[in-house]
């Protein structure tokens, strides 16, 4: 094949396209859309335009390659397509040759660029050269006429096909990255991973796109969201998704091998987590429900979950998460199919920091019901035992969590920064950002949240011993009433304190080095450092020994995080009686 288009083909193809419509007569395509003008008033029917490659190339004989020579002889120009080349090449064309581009008269916009081409050591000597040359560069095609210049059917044609201004994606692409970002990838030690967020990316990238845990992560995504203001719209369509997730869940649960998948698994976790963030009093039966539907699931996995490190992490996932169930509901724990119960199959030591904290816990929702049924009712030496055995319980439970914060590294404790020393007029309390005394931070809020998670499970087991010294001594079954109780109020009393210090670094984005340097966005880290602080606030404000104007900052701030992140008092109260979102036990 040989190339065999003029100079006007390459420097404009339109232009040798536009005399294609009417060959008998030359008359020229006007390239008016969806047909031509000049073909419409002539009534004749537009062939359209011709292949670009029936257009310049054709079959390479004698006659056509003689013609090719002749017409580049009397041009003086050769041919100079880019993707193709003649074996028979221009004779004004050599191996130095240069390609210049000159600007033509933008009044013609179909006229792009001209190519010259020239060698670079001379200039054309012969004069016919230089006024042909001339004449290329001075040719300008003939403009339309003044009836040519508007055609109606061409302005509707090009604005029903006008490019959209702005592409607009749909609500999950706007939620998701968001929501892995800020709240999903963030750097945690080993020692501090407990929950189940942090494997929701290897099992989200391993996931079919219409999975359940892709439904369930996109709605948790579009609710969280949806919290900000102006993106209300994302709420709808959380809806909308979390109810594809069911469905979806429904049909996977009738699959045996999907049923026990760790995806399953995650997704009924992730159901637990939007039922949180959309707090009504209507979820909180719902939330109970998927705690206990995981539960069932990775009793059905057996032992043999231990034997996948995944599978194994979700099935701790889980069982913080059951802790947390039970001591809401006042349930007892149910036991799993091991010889080691919950423990799983290996020792406690074996476990991080974070799951020692929960295991130490795990035996408090049984020891909370019962404390309850005890004091609920008069003295009887009945049962004196048994508030012995309650108290020397809770004693040993508080003796095994001062040993784990003992055994923690340094880098897990706060540091003080400041100390607050104003005093509040009662009118300003509730409105304080800070309460007198020492100013704390830590490492990161996920250390911070389970540092506090150990001080609530303490708070929970003086009041349990308080509960049973209270019970004895009106028997007359306490000697030493007076001395432990006051230890239990003073114990209180600072780890109250000790989460006072810690709520300006759970608020202020300016405190939280490790989040700037992470690129966190401002908003969804006070969001995040605001919702892992509400649970030990609930807890500190509703301890009885707290001083009145200390309850009522904690309330304060309470509803300060409830105005700030667009929650209701009713829905601040469920999210602090679910304590979720950093996966801790929870003791009312």
């Amino acid at each position: 094949m040989v190339y065999t288009g003029s100079w006007l083909s390459f420097r404009n193809q339109s232009n040798a396209l536009s005399y294609f419509g009417s060959p008998t007569n030359h008359t020229q395509c006007d390239e008016k859309r969806p047909t031509c003008g000049n073909c419409k008033k002539s009534s004749r029917i537009c062939p359209g335009y011709p292949d670009d490659f029936d257009l310049v190339f054709r079959d390479e004989n004698k006659a056509m390659a003689k013609k090719a020579r002749k017409s580049s002889g009397t041009t003086r120009s050769g041919s100079t397509s880019t993707g193709s080349s003649s074996s028979h090449a221009s004779p004004y064309l050599s191996q130095s040759s240069t390609f210049e581009v000159t600007s033509v008269d933008l009044a013609f916009p179909r006229e792009e660029a001209l190519v010259r081409t020239r060698p670079e050591s001379q200039q054309p000597s012969d004069p016919t050269q230089s006024e042909q040359w001339l004449a290329l560069s001075s040719h300008k095609p003939p403009s339309q006429s003044l009836d040519q210049s508007f055609d109606f059917e061409t302005f509707i044609w090009n604005f029903e096909n006008t490019v959209p201004t702005s592409i607009f994606l749909s609500p999950e692409c706007e939620a998701v990255p968001f929501f892995f970002k800020n709240f999903i990838t963030l750097p945690q030690q080993a020692e501090s991973t407990r929950g189940y967020l942090e494997y929701l990316v290897p099992l989200y990238n391993r996931a079919r796109p219409s999975s359940v845990l892709h439904l369930a992560t996109d709605a948790v995504a579009m609710a969280t969201c949806g919290q900000y203001p102006g993106r209300h719209r994302l709420l709808r369509e959380a809806v909308s998704t979390y109810g594809k997730a069911l469905k979806k869940l429904h049909e996977d649960l009738r699959d045996p091998k999907m049923s026990k998948s760790d995806e399953t698994v995650l997704a009924i976790l992730m159901f637990s987590l939007y039922e949180t963030i959309m707090s009504t009093d209507d979820t909180i039966t719902a939330w109970g429900n998927h705690v206990d539907g995981a539960v069932t699931l990775v009793k059905l996995r057996g032992t043999d979950q231990f034997n996948d490190p995944m599978s194994h992490a979700m099935f701790r996932a889980v069982r913080t998460m059951m802790i947390t169930s039970c001591v809401q509901r006042s349930k007892p724990i149910d036991s799993f199919p091991s010889a080691a119960g919950w423990i799983g199959h290996g020792d406690i030591s074996e476990e991080n920091a974070a799951n020692r904290l929960t295991l130490i816990c795990i035996d408090l929702p049984n020891l909370r019901a019962r404390a309850n049924t005890l004091t609920s009712s008069p003295y009887d030496t009945t049962y004196r035992s048994e508030a012995k055995e309650i108290l020397e319980f809770a004693q040993t439970v508080d003796g095994n969590l001062e040993e784990w914060y003992r055994t923690l590294p340094s880098e897990w404790k706060h540091r003080i920064i400041g100390v607050f020393s104003e005093t509040l007029a009662p009118e300003d309390i509730a409105l304080a950002e800070k309460w007198p005394g020492e100013q704390h931070v830590y490492h990161d809020v996920p250390l911070a949240s389970i540092i506090n998670d150990y001080r609530v499970c303490r708070i929970f087991c003086r009041r349990v011993m308080m509960a049973c010294i209270t019970w004895l001594s009106s028997g007359g079954e306490f000697i030493d009433e007076s001395e432990a109780w006051d230890k239990s109020v003073l114990v209180i009393q600072t780890i109250v304190d000790e989460i006072c210090a810690c709520v300006p670094f759970h608020m202020s984005y300016e405190l939280q080095p490790l989040a700037k340097e992470m690129g966190q966005e401002q908003n969804a880290a006070e969001a995040y450092g605001g919702y892992s602080l509400v649970w030990p606030l609930y807890v500190a404000a509703n301890a009885e020994t707290v001083p009145q104007d200390q309850r009522d900052w904690l309330l304060g701030r309470l509803s300060i995080i409830g105005t700030k992140f667009g929650l209701s008092s009713a829905q601040v109260l469920v999210l602090a009686r679910r304590h979720v979102l950093t996966c801790g036990p929870m003791f009312p």
